[in-house]
């Protein structure tokens, strides 16, 4: 036998164990980008879909007289466990009465074609103060429809003074300096 040949039970090398080990981790990360694209595709779609999350804007119409610009950060959360599934920050601007909040919410389908949003937007005292968005997602495109309390003057909530819940309205992607920009 010469000392070329390879023997049985002959241990591998340092080099040999290290490249296969990074070659397993890599394998993994693929599986998990795949296994992410699978099961929030909402998310991480494939290249060249749509994704739900980003940013988005459109204008809300409470009354004739009263528009204002709604912006909305999407993030999926990876965090929150089955609580929710998205989270982010919002903007309503307008009416000389801009806020700003953040919102967590829930997918309701595999692909996030329907997803609600309960928004956590400081109370504004005799003003309109929007507490859901529910949406349908299409592409480049959300519909939604917002949920409203008339708030008094005085702080106080009664079912006489309030309104209809506003018509669907259209959001269309951001960019981030828009996000910024906002009110």
């Amino acid at each position: 036998m010469t000392t070329s040949e390879t023997r049985p039970g002959r241990k591998k090398g340092p080099w040999r164990r290290g490249i296969e080990g990074v070659g397993v981790l890599a394998a993994l990360f693929g599986l998990l980008i795949v296994a992410r694209m699978v099961l929030t595709p909402w998310d991480l779609p494939l290249p060249g879909k749509p994704r739900l999350t980003g940013y988005w804007q459109g204008e809300v119409s409470y009354t004739a007289d009263d528009r204002r610009r709604l912006m909305l950060h999407l993030v999926n959360d990876n965090n929150c466990s089955l609580a929710c599934d998205v989270t982010g920050e919002v903007k309503v601007c307008g009416a000389a009465k801009d806020t700003s909040g953040e919102f967590a919410g829930d997918v309701h389908n595999w692909s996030g074609s329907r997803f609600s949003l309960e928004l956590y937007l400081p109370t504004r005292k005799a003003d309109i103060n929007m507490r859901e968005l529910d949406g349908e997602w299409d592409g480049d495109v959300i519909r939604m429809k917002t949920k409203v309390d008339v708030i008094n003057a005085d702080g106080t909530w009664s079912s006489n003074h309030q309104m209809p819940d506003p018509p669907m309205f259209e959001m269309r992607r951001a960019g981030e300096a828009d996000f910024e920009a906002a009110c």
